[in-house]
């Protein structure tokens, strides 16, 4: 099948990452930049609320906008937004913050540029996330970055909204300040917003709002908006094996796009818990400028390899999507020369426990690698499992396909569909027994 060999290439070509000389040119304009920010916020801020209220009397069934509260010099209202990439010029101008830096020079350049939404669930504060929107512009690809205003983790794909129209605890890092709007952009790069919900709920939030003014969707009733595909990641941590993917906020996204039918990678990564203020822009060695580097490289081999023959083809098939896993890399790790691997979600993979804390006595959980969470029962048994190649201390980077349809294939419950069909079969004739006999009770009295 061509997907497998599309992700075979993948694994193999999207390794490459170069090392460049140090360029403190970022560093230095990040001063200027934010100084952009504050002297461009309250034109841009009208602009928004001039585009929110021309959006909204267009629309007889559209809810009236919240009012364009902006508490921060850097944040504005991005509901109904019509703010798009254009605003930024091409999406991988060197001039943009960040876009240009020197620690993204090993990023490969895409031959088919994607519109991407990216998403995650440890906050739009994240340097993970941040890294990675940067990359996947410098390989040219057009992207609309909406995270959690606040750590969403372990949410798995659960759907939470706003229930005030202003933020009411700061978000992570206090980037996102008590009294911002439920949804907010940067002013100074409007493809850097963020929402207040879950990933999941980030991720139908562009998909239904954001993505059709950002990427000029031909039809504003599409329910993918003019989205080619859903990034969602790289996480502060990794996501391993069934039990994680379905407790992962990072992946719960990810699946929520692939069942609106939108093709999605989730991405976790074993690495701090950072704020993106602490990136080095200049180091092609910082911990998340490099997984960024790897990961918008595995993206762009992905689809370039996809869509080589066909321009349009979709980059996954539909209901499948992908989740990678990386290693402790370099400085906080000991992984240096990073090798791929395509693996299975089952094979030592674990799930919980729940023991005693002897100090506290409080419940807590434990490790626990059971038969259930490793019953493989679809795909390719003899691939290895990703929590086993993370593990392993050998540097490799997994990449596991997964998909939305929870049904159990018929050859492994031959036995379970007879037993159920004839099981079916009894409780209705006795059903209709039943209320053929009270029928007739009911007749003589």
């Amino acid at each position: 099948m061509k997907f497998f060999s599309v992700l075979t290439a993948a694994l193999v070509s999207s390794v490459s990452v170069s090392s460049k000389p140090l360029d403190l040119r970022q560093l230095a304009s990040s001063s200027t930049s934010n100084s952009a920010s504050a002297t461009s916020t309250s034109s841009l801020s009208a602009a928004s609320s001039a585009s929110a209220s021309t959006s909204t009397s267009s629309s007889a069934t559209s809810p009236p906008p919240p009012p364009p509260v902006v508490p921060s010099g850097t944040i504005i209202n991005s509901y109904n937004s019509s703010l798009s990439y254009n605003s930024t010029a091409s999406a991988d101008d060197s001039s943009v913050y960040g876009v240009g830096a020197t620690g993204f020079d090993g990023v490969q350049k895409s031959k088919i540029p994607l519109n991407i939404v990216l998403t995650n669930d440890d906050s739009w504060a994240s340097a993970n996330v941040r890294a990675l929107y940067y990359a996947l512009r410098r390989a040219g690809h057009r992207v609309l970055m909406v995270s959690p205003s606040h750590n969403q983790s372990g949410k798995g794909g659960t759907v939470v909204l706003p229930t005030e129209l202003n933020i009411t605890s700061e978000g992570r890092g206090g980037f996102v300040p008590v009294g911002s709007p439920f949804a907010g952009l940067n002013v100074s790069d409007p493809g850097l917003r963020y929402f207040n919900g879950t990933p999941a709920a980030c991720s139908g939030w562009a998909l239904d709002h954001d993505a059709q003014y950002f990427f000029n969707a031909t039809s504003r009733n599409d329910s993918t908006a003019g989205v080619d595909l859903v990034v969602s990641g790289p996480n502060e941590g990794t996501n391993l094996g069934p039990f994680l993917y379905t407790l992962s906020g990072t992946i719960g996204a990810s699946y929520f796009a692939v069942e609106r039918g939108v093709p999605s990678i989730a991405i976790s990564a074993s690495t701090d818990i950072r704020q993106y203020t602490s990136l080095n822009l200049s180091d092609p060695n910082d911990e998340s400028i490099k997984i960024a580097t790897y990961s918008a490289n595995f993206v762009t081999t992905v689809s370039d390899e996809a869509k080589s023959s066909n321009s349009s083809a979709r980059i996954l098939p539909l209901g499948i999507g992908l989740t990678v896993n990386y290693p402790k890399i370099v400085p906080t790790g000991n992984c240096t020369d990073l090798t791929w691997v395509h693996t299975r979600l089952t094979g030592k993979a674990i799930v919980d426990r729940f023991v005693v804390n002897a100090t506290t006595g409080l419940p807590t959980y434990a490790n626990y690698v059971s038969d259930g969470v490793n019953a493989c029962i679809a795909g390719n048994c003899s691939l290895p499992g990703e929590t086993d190649v993370i593990s392993n201390g050998k540097c490799q980077a997994s990449a596991s396909i997964y998909s939305v349809d929870y049904d159990a294939p018929t050859g492994k419950t031959a036995d379970l569909i007879a037993a159920l069909t004839d099981g079916i079969s009894s409780l209705n004739s006795n059903a209709t027994s039943f209320s053929s006999n009270r029928a007739n009770t009911t007749a003589s009295a």
